[in-house]
């Protein structure tokens, strides 16, 4: 049996055009870059990102005490065929390499807990991945993954699945069995129908489902009541169910470009933990009274809709403290908007106001009132302080979009 020495020796020697044979030199491969060693001199972790490897030689697997292996951006292949009697392997990144599939090697890893291979140019995912039960975070992220096999299904301890930025067209039923996955991400893919099943992970914490071709989403997401976070944004959704409602551990709801030309009442008075809910860019033309359910909204996106009016009960909203309606069809607020005496930031820019109630002139947080390309709007002033301290012909460097890319939404 070889010495883990050894076996490095041969890592280095076998990749002379890499960076290890200047980094690797001397007896005492706990002092080697990237070699972390355990008291008794055994390699726990090896770190060999980016280091220039084509290969690794056959005696690799001899490794018999290595828990981490970070292989990505590298231009590996293939793997020795003793990769798999690496028994104490916990985590493996094989990210930016050169696998089309994952390696067969890696699917007889069944004690691996963690198997990231993102960036890489897989196009298909096989049945085997099954065998790796232990996993608790899958990474097949901005790959080329068309496909799921309903063998996924068998990963029953996953907490965790990234399967962002792919060729996603859909998804098997079968995943709704992962229900302990608490984190799922979706988005850039090319979805076009979510399954019912969606509705059984239950676990569900954060998923994002923005940038697909998405049209509907099943009533079915509503079980998902311990969600906390969901992005359907950049999608094509015509309706939302009002089962929705029933997420009430909900705090940022985001539907922003989609084609929604109403917001069920049923849905937003479930919400009433939520904190964020953008909508702009949509068809909406009214929003509906239960709005004034959510008291613990924060943030208000509605700009770019076909607005008309906004309900009364706005004024329920205690703890709002940015409201974006620019780029609608409003002549007027409602007074009880002067009732959100936490309200900091309002725009209005791009409308057809003719007045402002009073009540907003001496709101005792507002610091930001926007109001151009409103040619008919009159202040009286009673808004003088607001236009000297406040009012902003342009948006200018102040203004900032929340933290939502069209990649995942933040935790």
């Amino acid at each position: 049996m070889l010495a883990d020495i050894d076996i490095l020796k041969s890592v280095r020697d076998r990749n002379p055009t890499s960076r290890l044979p200047e980094d690797w030199q001397g007896d005492n491969i706990g002092q080697w870059r990237g070699v972390t060693c355990s008291d008794d001199g055994r390699v726990t972790e090896l770190f060999l990102m980016e280091s220039g490897l084509l290969e690794l030689p056959e005696g690799f697997g001899e490794l018999q005490s290595l828990e981490k292996l970070w292989l990505s951006q590298n231009a590996l292949r293939q793997l020795p065929s003793d990769f798999k009697c690496l028994c104490s392997l916990q985590a493996l990144w094989l990210g930016d390499t050169l696998f089309k599939e994952v390696p067969p090697e890696v699917l007889q890893l069944t004690q691996l807990q963690q198997l990231y291979i993102n960036l890489s140019p897989l196009t298909s995912l096989s049945a085997g991945i099954a065998s790796l039960t232990h996993l608790h975070w899958l990474d097949l992220s901005e790959s080329l993954l068309a496909a799921l096999p309903a063998e996924i299904s068998r990963l029953t301890n996953l907490r965790q699945l990234d399967l962002h930025s792919n060729k996603l067209t859909h998804l098997p039923p079968e995943i709704g069995a992962l229900n302990h996955v608490t984190r799922l991400s979706l988005h850039s893919n090319e979805l076009t129908y979510l399954p019912p099943d969606i509705g059984r992970m239950t676990a569900l914490t954060w998923l994002s489902l923005n940038c697909n071709h998405l049209r509907t989403v099943p009533k079915e997401l509503g079980r998902l009541t311990n969600i906390t976070r969901i992005s359907l944004h950049i999608n094509r959704i015509t309706s939302l169910p009002q089962e929705l409602g029933h997420m009430t551990a909900l705090k940022s709801f985001a539907a922003f470009t989609n084609e929604l030309s109403e917001i069920p009442g049923r849905m937003l008075e479930g919400w009433r933990d939520l904190t964020r809910l953008c909508l702009w860019t949509n068809k909406l033309t009214a929003m509906p009274p239960e709005i004034g359910c959510m008291h613990n909204l924060q943030e208000l996106w509605l700009k770019d809709n076909r607005l008309a009016s906004i309900p009364p009960e706005i004024g329920n909203c205690k703890q709002l403290k940015r409201m974006w309606l620019e780029s609608n069809l409003l002549e007027t607020l409602p007074e009880e908007v002067g009732e959100c005496t936490a309200l900091q930031e309002l725009y209005l820019d791009n409308n057809q106001l003719r007045s402002l109630p009073l009540s907003i002139a001496v709101l005792p947080s507002l610091r930001k009132l926007f109001v151009t390309g409103n040619p008919y709007l009159y202040l009286p002033e009673a808004f003088e302080h607001l236009t000297s301290d406040a009012m902003h012909q342009n948006l200018g460097a102040e203004f900032s979009m929340p933290a939502y890319a069209p990649l995942a939404l933040q935790s």
